[in-house]
Order: structure tokens, then sequence, then C-alpha cells
């Protein structure tokens, strides 16, 4: 952070309790945006703030099912912020990324909801690799860790396509981690890193 990536949260805590008052309000939008647009496929949330304001911006990969049917949805959850923040101007934005490929948290979700699906681990994973090479990553690396056979012992399926350079921070790497709850096998985890080609200075 700082390096390569910018912060997902802009504001400034003068005291302590300043800072923690923001730091639980910060997790409470981000758990609220997370449930409310769930199915826009969520790909980051920024928040920033002043001493009487506070911005939300949601980068989603469907953005037409965040907005909903003549902008019902987002008014909707703009209200239920308005009511669970009360004494602060929140102003609530939804945009749409070009590429929803070549995210990290994209990939990760689509595979986790294909996973509660009860689709198979090893097809949604090449479909992802596949897709995602064809949008113009220059490399990707994805792991599902649990009982993938939903069998007593637990194993990981990895698959890797191009470079994916960890070892530096002069790479940016889209990293991104989601939880799959399968009825079978329980709780697996899915993890993915994109590397987009190019490096920092």
């Amino acid at each position: 952070m700082g390096v390569s990536l910018e912060w997902l949260s802009k504001w400034f805590g003068g005291n302590k309790k300043d800072f923690r008052t923001n730091l639980h309000e910060d997790l409470k939008i981000r758990e609220f945006v997370n449930e409310t647009f769930k199915q826009a496929e969520i790909e980051a949330i920024n928040i920033s703030r002043t001493h009487t304001s506070l911005e939300v911006l949601v980068m989603v990969a469907r953005p037409g099912l965040a907005i909903g049917r003549e902008g019902k949805l987002i008014e909707k959850a703009k209200k239920d912020l308005q009511k669970k923040f009360k004494g602060k101007a929140i102003d609530l934005q939804i945009k749409g990324i070009k590429q929803p490929q070549m995210s990290a948290r994209v990939i990760a979700k689509q595979i986790a909801d294909g996973i509660e699906k009860r689709r198979s681990v090893k097809s949604l994973v090449k479909r992802a690799v596949e897709t995602s090479t064809k949008a113009g990553v220059t490399g990707i690396r994805v792991w599902v860790a649990g009982r993938l056979t939903g069998g007593e012992h637990a194993n990981m399926y990895k698959k890797q396509v191009g470079r994916v350079p960890l070892q530096t921070l002069r790479a940016q790497i889209d990293y991104a981690y989601e939880r799959a709850h399968s009825t079978k096998a329980g709780i697996l985890s899915v993890k993915v890193w994109i590397y987009r080609g190019g490096e920092m200075y």
C-alpha cells in the first residue's frame, strides 16, 4: 500500500477516538455495500471523508444490477446509508469497470459463486484463466483450497499461466481472496493473483 496501490479509504483521524469511530464506520459501510450490491460483482469500495461529508465510490463489473431499474436500487441504498449514519452527507456512486476479466476480485468472486452452485472447480478455474488471458493479462495464478471433492481430506488445486512476479514491489499485482460456502464440502478458499504487465519506475 502506498507503493504500487492506493489506499481504499482516505481520511485523517485527528485522535484515537476519531480513528476508532471512522474505522468502524468504514467496516460497516463495506459490509453494507458488499451485501447490497453482491450480484453486481464488486471490484473495489473507495471511501473518502471530510468532517461533514462522506463519499463512497463502488467499482462494479455489472453496473446495471447495482443501479437497478430507473435507479431504484441505488436510491434505496443511499437512503439506508443515510439512516445508518445520521448527521453526515453521504454520496454513494456506482462506476463500471472496463475489463472485469482483468480484476482479481471479480474473478475470485465468480469462481466462489460457481463453487457454491456446485460447479466443477477445475472447469471454473480453467474458464477464468482462459478469459483473463484473452483479455490481455500478462500472467494469472489461481489457487483453490479445501475439500475440493467433498472427501475427508483437504487439498489444493493450482493453475498458473504466464508470469506472476511476487518477489518485487515494482510489479503491480492485483490480488484477491474469497471464501466459497459449499453445502457438500464446507468452506473453500479462492485466491487469485493477476499481473497486467509493466513495472513501476
